[in-house]
Order: C-alpha cells, then sequence, then structure tokens
C-alpha cells in the first residue's frame, strides 16, 4: 500500500501516517504540498494521502478543504496528534547567533508569543512545512525553525528549546482521503462530512441543518469557505457524527440535498485512535 503525505520527512503529517497506519505496511511518499497529495492520490500513485485538516488553535487549514471540494476523493478516516513544538538548529548554534526562524505558517502561528518575547526582531519565513524548514536550518548558519524532535533528530538538528508552543493543549486533526475506506483494528467513532452551497437568501442555511436538528443529529464542524473564482460567494464544510448507513443520517442527507444547490457527500469514516 503507498500512502502520501505533506512532506518531507520528519513532518507530522508523516507520524500522522505512521499512526493511523501502524498496522500495515505501506511505502510512504512524501509530497511539497497539499495539492500534489491529492492529485497523486486521484491519479492513482498512491492509494492514501494524509493532510493536515484543522488545528485546535489556529483552526482549519483551508487549502485541505478547498481539494476536497475539487476532488472526486472522499474522507477514510481521521486522527489527531498533540502537536509539541522545538526550537531547532545546525548542532552548535546559540540563541543569539539566530537571525533567520522558518517554519509553516500554522506552527509559526502557534509559537507567537515566544517568538514575540524570545526572538524580537529576529526575520521570520514562511516555509510549506515544518520538516522543509528543519531540514534547511540544520544545514544553515544562524537559522532556526520551528518542528518536531522527530525531524530533528532525522537530519541531525540540534534542539535548543523543548515545548515552545504558546498554549499546551495544542492538537492537529489529520484526514486520509482516498476512493475507499480504510481498514482499520480500532474505531473510536463513526463520523460523516458534506460539502454544499446554498442560494444566496435568507434563511437557506437554517432550512439546510433544520433535517439534522429534527433528528438530534449533533453537528461536530462547520465553516464557511470562499468559492474559487466567484467573488463574495462561499460553500459549507460540515462534519456530523454518525454514518451515512443509519437511517437517520441518510434521511437527513436525502433532505439536505433538497435544499441545496450544490452536495458532495464526503462519506463516513472513523476516528483513528
Amino acid at each position: 500500500m503507498r500512502v502520501a503525505y505533506l512532506g518531507p520527512r520528519g513532518s507530522f503529517s508523516e507520524e500522522a501516517s505512521l499512526k493511523v497506519f501502524k498496522h500495515t505496511k505501506v511505502e510512504l511518499l512524501p509530497q511539497n504540498s497539499i495539492i500534489a497529495v491529492f492529485r497523486v492520490v486521484e491519479e492513482g500513485d498512491a492509494d492514501y494521502g494524509v493532510v493536515p485538516i484543522e488545528n485546535s488553535l489556529e483552526g482549519s487549514v483551508g487549502e485541505t478543504i478547498d481539494m476536497l471540494a475539487e476532488t472526486a476523493l472522499i474522507i477514510c478516516g481521521d486522527t489527531e496528534l498533540r502537536i509539541r513544538l522545538n526550537l531547532i538548529a545546525k548542532p552548535g548554534t546559540k540563541l543569539d547567533d539566530i537571525k533567520l526562524v522558518m517554519s509553516n505558517p500554522y506552527a509559526l502561528a502557534q509559537v507567537r508569543r515566544f517568538i514575540e518575547s524570545r526572538l524580537k526582531g529576529v526575520k521570520v519565513e514562511v516555509t510549506a512545512s515544518t520538516s522543509e524548514a528543519v531540514k534547511i536550518a540544520v544545514s544553515s548558519n544562524g537559522v532556526a525553525a520551528i518542528g518536531s524532535e522527530y525531524a530533528a533528530m532525522l537530519y541531525g538538528g540540534e534542539v535548543l528549546l523543548h515545548g515552545i508552543e504558546d498554549h499546551k493543549e495544542n492538537y492537529t486533526r489529520f484526514i486520509v482521503v482516498g476512493k475507499k475506506p480504510v481498514e482499520v483494528a480500532e474505531v473510536a467513532t463513526v463520523k460523516t462530512a458534506v460539502i454544499f452551497t446554498l442560494k444566496h437568501e435568507p434563511g437557506s442555511l437554517y432550512r439546510a441543518l433544520q433535517p439534522f436538528a429534527e433528528r438530534k443529529i449533533n453537528l461536530t464542524k462547520i465553516e464557511s469557505r470562499p468559492i474559487k473564482g466567484r467573488p463574495w460567494e462561499y460553500m459549507f464544510f460540515m462534519e456530523f457524527e454518525g454514518t451515512m448507513n443509519s437511517e437517520s443520517v441518510s434521511q437527513a442527507l436525502k433532505e439536505l440535498s433538497k435544499r441545496t444547490e450544490f452536495l458532495k457527500i464526503l462519506g463516513s469514516y472513523p476516528r483513528i485512535p
């Protein structure tokens, strides 16, 4: 089995991939962007892809939701990781030597206070992933990265400071995308996800959600995203508890389809502990 993930090696997406497929022999395929992960799975060069969808502090990863809308792939599973961020640099680097700090935008946002207090005046640069930042930092002078201990070990970096995230209750949720469900040994809960658009008129969102309220189906997430190429128009991404095989969810989805302009059912999937 081949599994693509947001790389390079040492990323949190790789850790999530290893967690999800810990009981399966897999070939891991690092990709340089979330779009690339979706493309290789869509084209059949990988069986599944693992990408971040939401951080407990910084919110959703818009690029992931956009690709769920644009491609034919479904959500096959989800899991979460406790995110511990560290300041990593070339061995021998001192805090005063650092002139540039790098990481992906979500990690940088999660250490905003640390940077303002301990690295004041240091230039900040965005990379596609935390592991890419670590890879660059350990081969450069005066450069530090925000990343995982795993990435530091992998690329020979020195952890200058451990656990620098502003809030310790810091989790990222990852989804598995593919064309068919993932077989897992343990299932905690099952959720279903959809993407839909509505007429721009009063009460349209209320009417869309009404079938779920009437059947006491618990929504776990709902948010709007801009529709590319259509300024000030929005789609909705929604997750809720339950499986499409249940009568209540099936009926709610049938009603939803009558009240939306566009509906894509992203599948029912297990929470992988």
